[in-house]
């Protein structure tokens, strides 16, 4: 596979079809979207535990944590003797599902950095565009793979886990627009930016799902 090769968002019905229809790769997919809510709920911890935390950054955080348990107990929902951590074997493509996470936090970083100077205002807004952008992936990612578990009468729906990212989305964005006047030119920079790591990804994944 060229590492040129791109892949569009309608490759991804396709390979979680590919994905679903084995019940031990089904099993390791509901885990690795367990691992990235868990990422997500441990970086907000960790940036943003301080005097001031806010209400909606504690249910962000708790949110986040619900929907990596949520997942987890899917996997063992699809297959009963799921009981593994987060260990690569236990995954699908572990390591690469790190990076993208570590890569896109790190390409935000980079980019505020150079614009807010002030520590406290760039950490919060590292937060909100680093969680404004992979969840915005996320809903394209769980809007077809919701649809795809309807389809095949899984017992799994994501209906109530898409209303409360969509609530995270609505809350961040009126965030970012009051800080940064310059917040939907570099939203839009970022997200294209985020499409160049999430095909890298992807591509993995779809040559899980082909093995």
């Amino acid at each position: 596979m060229g590492s040129a090769t791109v892949l569009s968002n309608d490759s991804i019905p396709n390979v979680l079809s590919d994905i679903v229809a084995n019940e031990s790769n089904h099993a390791l997919w509901l885990n690795t979207l367990s691992l990235l809510e868990h990422l997500g709920s441990r970086k907000i911890l960790l940036t943003q535990s301080s005097e001031e935390t806010s209400e909606m950054i504690l249910r962000h955080a708790t949110e986040e944590a619900r929907h990596a348990l949520f997942f987890k107990k899917a996997a063992r929902t699809i297959k009963p003797s799921f009981q593994w951590g987060y260990q690569n074997s236990a995954l699908v493509r572990g390591t690469a599902a790190r990076i993208y996470f570590a890569k896109l936090d790190t390409l935000v970083r980079r980019s505020l950095r150079k614009v807010f100077t002030d520590e406290k205002q760039f950490t919060y807004l590292a937060y909100l565009y680093t969680t404004t952008v992979i969840e915005k992936r996320a809903m394209v990612v769980y809007a077809a793979y919701d649809e795809i578990l309807d389809k095949t009468g899984s017992p799994i729906r994501l209906t109530n886990l898409i209303l409360e990212e969509e609530g995270h989305l609505s809350e961040m964005s009126s965030e970012m627009f009051r800080l940064d006047p310059g917040a939907k030119e570099r939203l839009a920079n970022l997200e294209a930016e985020e499409a160049k790591i999430f095909n890298r990804f992807w591509l993995q994944i779809r040559e899980f799902s082909l093995n």
